[in-house]
């Protein structure tokens, strides 16, 4: 794992991990430097048959509180190609956060606002501390939530997406995990019980399976994979029932223990 990061950490503890965000300072905004390392970041822990788990969190007293807004301020002095190449890097590293074969879960706590609000959605679960506060703030600031949307969109009802989106209006952890945009409350101080416990409910299953799930989920989410596509799904289904930890898992069952599965 790369060493010397500036913007982030990264650190590798068995089968997790795990990201932070390091401008505390600033909230953790969001600049081309940081997402670059955490482009970057994504590419070195995605092909680890070791890891099953990435951890996305923020240092300090927020997780991400958007875009820093130097980011944006004299933009008018691009050219619309030039900003459309700039702000690609952050859409990018959403789609690639969201494809991660690993699963992802981002902690998150204080502000997140507007492109925070991105990045956990593009993550597959999202712990969020009690009193953390949300916000799409790009009206407030005559922009729209365009990179984010999209990924935001999957875990929130229209209805809701027009309540937060077009006010720009505070909201809290406790109406966001009823909206879906969060999985599970955690009190403070009490995110490292609560993380644990997460993870520790996919013991019993294969870490492949759980890979080759949330891959075939994501393809079902997006439309590659419908319904009429029932050649495909058999395929899918007898591969993994011939795969290593598909015979394992048969077997186990059958002979009443526990499998013992491969990396």
């Amino acid at each position: 794992m790369k060493n010397g990061y500036k913007y982030i950490e990264v650190k590798i503890e068995k089968a997790v991990a795990r990201i932070s965000l390091t401008r505390p300072e600033r909230h953790n905004a969001l600049i081309l430097e940081m997402i670059a390392e955490l482009d970057q970041a994504l590419d070195e822990v995605s092909g680890r048959n070791d890891l099953l788990f990435m951890v996305l969190s923020g240092n300090g007293r927020s997780f991400c509180a958007g875009a820093d807004l130097n980011w944006f301020y004299g933009s008018d002095e691009n050219n619309q190609e030039e900003n459309a190449a700039r702000y690609k890097h952050l859409a990018d590293l959403l789609l690639k956060l969201y494809q991660l074969p690993l699963v992802t879960i981002a902690c998150v706590r204080g502000n997140v606002f507007g492109g925070g609000i991105g990045l956990m959605a593009a993550c597959d679960f999202v712990l969020a501390e009690s009193n953390t506060r949300f916000m799409f703030s790009e009206v407030k600031l005559g922009l729209l939530p365009a990179t984010i949307l999209p990924f935001v969109a999957k875990r929130l009802s229209v209805q809701n997406l027009r309540k937060w989106i077009l006010t720009g209006s505070l909201f809290y952890a406790p109406e966001a995990d009823q909206a879906g945009l969060v999985d599970i409350l955690y009190e403070d101080e009490q995110l490292g019980k609560t993380l644990s416990e997460f993870m520790t409910s996919f013991d019993s299953a294969a870490p492949s399976a759980v890979k080759r799930a949330k891959n075939m989920i994501n393809q079902v989410t997006s439309g590659g994979i419908d319904v009429n596509d029932t050649d495909l799904t058999a395929v899918i289904l007898a591969e993994a029932l011939s795969s290593p930890d598909g015979q394992e898992g048969i077997r186990a069952f059958l002979e009443k223990r526990k499998p013992e599965w491969g990396k």
